[in-house]
C-alpha cells in the first residue's frame, strides 16, 4: 500500500511534473477525468481555472481538484465538487472524477487518492458523495467499491452506460 503519496492543491511548484503528465497521458489516450486536470491552453491558465473553481466556478458549482504527488512527481488528480446540483453531475458527474497518468495505473493509486479525497469532502461538510464510473471500466468501479461505494443503478448519458455509487462518509 502507498504510504509516501499524498494530496497537493496545484501550485507553481508542480509546472514540470504535470506538463510531463499531460504529455504522458495525451500520448496514451484521450484524456477525460477529472476535467479540469486539462483545462486551460498553459500550466498558468490551469493554476488560475482551478484557483478560482473552489470559489467562484462559472457553472455555479465549486470543486478541489488535488495531485496525487509522491517524491515530488505527480501520480494522478482527482476533483472534488462542494455539490451535484448541476444537471451534468446530478445524473452522472456525481461529487468526484479522478484519473491516474497511463504509467502508474494498477499500483493502487487511485484506491489510496479517492481514500485522501474522500477526507476531505468529509471536511467539506458532504454526508455522502456521489461517484461514477463507466459500466465497462472494472478497475474505476473497483477502486470506487475499496473505499466504501455503494452500487445504486446504473445511469445513462448520450447512449453511454455509468455505473453509480454512493459512499458514506
Amino acid at each position: 500500500m502507498i504510504n509516501m503519496s499524498q494530496l497537493e492543491f496545484p501550485n507553481i511548484s508542480h509546472k514540470q511534473s504535470y506538463l510531463d503528465m499531460i504529455s504522458e497521458w495525451r500520448g496514451f489516450e484521450v484524456p477525460t477525468s477529472p476535467g479540469k486536470l486539462f483545462a486551460g491552453e498553459s500550466f498558468e491558465e490551469f493554476l488560475i481555472i482551478v484557483q478560482k473553481d473552489v470559489t467562484a466556478n462559472p457553472d455555479g458549482v465549486n470543486s478541489h481538484l488535488f495531485f496525487l504527488v509522491e517524491d515530488e512527481r505527480i501520480l494522478g488528480a482527482i476533483q472534488m465538487r462542494h455539490s451535484i446540483d448541476h444537471p451534468r453531475l446530478i445524473e452522472v458527474g456525481g461529487h468526484i472524477g479522478y484519473g491516474i497518468r497511463p504509467s502508474e495505473r494498477g499500483k493502487w493509486y487511485a484506491t489510496e487518492m479517492l481514500r485522501l479525497a474522500l477526507l476531505e469532502a468529509k471536511k467539506l461538510g458532504l454526508e455522502k458523495a456521489l461517484i461514477t464510473c463507466l459500466d465497462d471500466n472494472i478497475p474505476s468501479a473497483k477502486v470506487i467499491e475499496n473505499n466504501g461505494g455503494v452500487f445504486e443503478r446504473y445511469a445513462y448519458r448520450d447512449e453511454v452506460k455509468y455505473r453509480r455509487y454512493w459512499v458514506e462518509l
